[in-house]
């Protein structure tokens, strides 16, 4: 017999929905990373492998990425929502940001997947400024070739009517009054969670604590250390990223975007070049800083939760000094090109090593299987003894 209490739910569910850009991949990184400290802890996050998140996502919402689709996403959010369903701990925890993007038929059903947990939403935001520098990176590490003039432009001129995809990806993502309208047509405005992000640059610990705070896991249940926090590129590698993408995006196919994550964006994060930050363009500065304010606002009345101060959106302004990508000199992507270029040598190097270390071990092994071949034939008597020997020097019988 269940003795639950019928008026308190087995478990609350916290669906991390976003935005884009806003803190996620590290959110990933750090779930997944520490998911069995989570579960020791009461927390489970219902994820078998590091990016089904990604595919449970697409299930959901029914989308193709790049033009294909993966047949093991389908059904895989009824397998991540299964795994919820039959946790036995207090909370889990799942975070994907492109459920932002939602309908709210899919809203409907994903929350209704879940039940009878109390479902929690959660969107981090940032203001707007480096909102639409850090979406329109994203979009260049996903092989898009866009300038980013011409990217901001179309968003501030067309809003969710401009080009595809960007209109809809942006607007619809990482808006967070028309995102969290369709959530909360199926989650009590009381569960609806906002989290405020400061600019780059801060403190790196302080969206993951207030994550904490919202899903309630406690300080000392993760470790992460030597997780990178997600730094936004320098405007130098920014563009020469957009220029890879328009010469050799194409030649490598699907390849792309993992060699690009692995020997580019990695290395430039690393480098950290905060003399050649990215800035919006100087038409667009007030009009971001406005259409915050206006975003702000909106939050302000909704009756939402807040993890962290509204008031940081509005008081970064937009990203100060640094360089438009179109604007940076030929010289600094020459230089950044070779840094580029030696990295990969290396990379190359360290391979080829790898792959003559490979052979190597290949052929001891045959050595090893012709000693062990002597050693069992050893106590034989002849002539299974001299056929094992003759192998083994080379010599033919006669």
């Amino acid at each position: 017999m269940d003795e639950r209490r019928p008026d308190k739910p087995a478990k609350s569910v916290y669906l991390h929905i976003g935005a884009p850009a806003a803190g996620t991949a590290f959110l990933h990184r750090a779930l997944w990373g520490n998911r069995r400290r989570l579960a020791d802890a009461g927390v489970c996050y219902p994820i078998a492998g590091p990016q089904e998140h990604f595919g449970a996502v697409m299930d959901l919402r029914e989308m193709s990425w790049g033009g294909r689709r993966d047949p093991s996403w389908d059904g895989a959010w009824e397998r991540m929502a299964e795994r919820a369903r039959d946790w036995d701990g207090p909370a889990v925890v799942f975070s994907q940001g492109l459920l932002a993007g939602a309908t709210e038929r899919q809203v409907e059903r994903a929350v209704a997947s879940l039940e009878p947990a109390e479902v929690h939403v959660v969107f981090a935001t940032r203001d707007l400024g480096w909102q639409l520098i850090l979406d329109w990176q994203e979009q260049i590490r996903h092989a898009h070739t866009i300038t980013f003039e011409r990217f901001v432009d179309d968003l501030v001129k067309r809003g969710i009517d401009a080009p595809e995809p960007y209109g809809e990806m942006f607007w619809g993502q990482h808006d967070p009054v028309r995102v969290l309208a369709a959530w909360e047509s199926a989650v009590p405005k009381e569960r609806v969670h906002v989290l405020t992000i400061p600019p780059p640059g801060g403190p790196a610990g302080v969206p993951w604590d207030r994550f904490r705070e919202v899903t309630g896991i406690g300080g000392g249940v993760c470790d992460t250390d030597g997780i990178p926090a997600d730094e936004p590129l320098s405007a130098v590698d920014a563009e020469l990223l957009r220029r890879l993408n328009e010469r050799i995006g194409p030649a490598l196919g699907e390849d792309y975007e993992r060699v690009v994550r692995e020997h580019l964006v990695d290395r430039a994060r690393a480098a950290g070049d905060g003399r050649t930050r990215m800035r919006l363009p100087a038409r667009h500065a007030e009009w971001a800083a406005a259409k915050t304010r206006e975003i702000t606002a909106s939050l302000r009345a909704s009756g939402y939760a807040v993890a962290g101060d509204l008031a940081e959106l509005t008081t970064s302004r937009e990203p100060g000094p640094g360089l438009l990508p179109g604007d940076v000199p030929d010289e600094l992507i020459a230089t950044a090109s070779v840094g580029v270029v030696a990295h990969l040598l290396a990379e190359l190097a360290a391979a080829d090593e790898r792959i003559g270390l490979a052979h190597l071990h290949s052929e001891l092994a045959g050595v090893r299987e012709n000693l062990r071949e002597l050693i069992e034939t050893a106590a034989d008597p002849s002539p299974a003894l001299q056929r094992a020997a003759r192998r083994a020097t080379g010599r033919r019988g006669r």
